[in-house]
């Protein structure tokens, strides 16, 4: 995904950025976007959407108790996955941690490939394959399995290093605290995690997770970017 700075827009970003999304349907995607915790939409033009994006947007509202049960596609009852459970169980029957769980994740996918299509969780825990789907739909099925509500989540990543931008479609997880939903990402070794500043944006949730499961990907994502320009601190 192409990505470019304002004119004249320094580097390192700081906490608060504006930046322009390019886009197929400009007022549709500016209303989605209108409910996410963390993002601002500044205004919208033909084919663009102005926002303001601060630390680690999560997708507003949501029952965390509607995303607890195994589903077609977050099937952690099946016996692949469950041995995985039975594993990463703490010793002294406390919940693990998502984090931790998601350093697992990122251990247990040994083979990153984008050959995959959108696999199952069952399939991720038989295989350990996959990319950016596969960690999340995998990570979502462990947290909830260990009773930490946990949903899948598409958008658009931003990774900041010394010097240069660079912009993907990613997807990843979000788990409620009990507080609020947060961001956990697989994909992302943990000790590499602070060498880069990454940037989210979600633009919507795997909101069916039957069969129909493709349709509601299709449905997502067309309101990725994209590309994404202007990009500066916000004033």
């Amino acid at each position: 995904m192409r990505i470019e700075r304002a004119p004249g827009a320094s580097q390192p970003l700081g906490d608060s950025v504006v930046s322009t999304l390019h886009v197929g349907n400009a007022a549709g995607i500016a209303e989605a976007l209108s409910g996410i915790d963390g993002l601002d939409v500044l205004g919208r033009g033909d084919g663009t959407v102005r926002i303001r994006h601060r630390a680690s947007p999560t997708i507003a509202g949501g029952d965390p108790a509607q995303y607890l049960e195994s589903t077609w596609v977050v099937d952690f009852d099946e016996p692949a996955v469950r041995a995985l459970v039975d594993s990463t169980a703490a010793g002294d029957g406390a919940q693990p941690a998502a984090a931790e769980l998601a350093r697992f994740v990122f251990g247990h996918i040994a083979h990153k490939t984008y050959a995959r299509s959108f696999d199952l969780a069952s399939q991720v825990a038989a295989g350990a394959a996959g990319d950016c789907t596969e960690h999340a739909v995998f990570l979502t099925a462990l947290a909830r399995a260990h009773g930490h509500p946990a949903r899948v989540v598409v958008g658009s990543l931003v990774v900041e290093t010394p010097g240069e931008l660079q912009a993907f479609g990613h997807a990843w997880t979000e788990v409620h605290d009990g507080e609020r939903w947060r961001i956990y990402d697989a994909t992302i070794p943990h000790d590499e995690a602070g060498q880069a500043r990454l940037r989210y944006t979600p633009v919507g949730l795997l909101r069916d997770e039957g069969p129909g499961y493709a349709l509601s990907m299709l449905e997502v994502a067309v309101r990725m970017p994209t590309r994404i320009t202007e990009v500066a601190d916000s004033p």
